[in-house]
């Protein structure tokens, strides 16, 4: 049996991908999900290791990940929005280089509120796919919006409570 004190957070499991069970990942900055023997999730309070079958690189620290006996997207779902551990022997241990702390795939997850009120939603992933680095925001109105992670819009991060507040540019909903 796992144990707490044998793993190390090391990312986070997204949304599922595709039809065929892959899903998205994000792995915290200096982990390569490819040197793990396998993933470990918390599953109903037990540490379970679950073994990738495939890794494709998604972005910086994003990847879709394949893991066996997950082949369709209801199985995903099942497994989605869940912290990712690793075993400690196995993970390097890595600094992070931004001089804040945060990196945007740290907020996936996170509800996010404009000091208008004119958005209240949820980060469900990053676009990282251009320079331009964008929040997806699926909002409590179910549409989708993308919100740049830039310093002028994020006026305030509220780690504990997983939420962050932003001042939209006029407009921005629009788009």
């Amino acid at each position: 049996m796992i144990t707490e004190s044998q793993i190390t957070e090391i990312g986070r499991l997204n949304q599922p991908h595709g039809i065929k069970g892959e899903i998205n990942a994000v792995a915290y900055d200096g982990i390569e999900l490819s040197e793990l023997s396998c993933i470990i999730l918390d599953v109903d309070g037990i540490f379970v290791p679950f073994f990738m079958s495939g890794i494709r690189r998604r972005g910086t620290q994003s990847y879709l990940i394949t893991i066996e006996g997950i082949e369709n997207e209801q199985k995903a779902s099942s497994i989605a929005n869940k912290t990712i551990f690793a075993l400690s022997d196995e993970v390097k241990q890595y600094t992070d280089n931004d001089e804040d702390g945060f990196y945007a795939e740290d907020f996936i997850g996170f509800r996010i509120i404009s000091s208008d009120g004119e958005l209240n939603g949820i980060v469900t992933d990053i676009d990282d796919s251009t320079e331009n680095v964008l929040f997806i925001v699926k909002a409590d109105s179910g549409k989708k919006h993308l919100i740049p992670v830039a310093d002028e819009i994020i006026t305030g991060i509220d780690i504990e409570n997983r939420q962050l507040t932003v001042e939209l540019p006029a407009g921005l909903l629009e788009i």
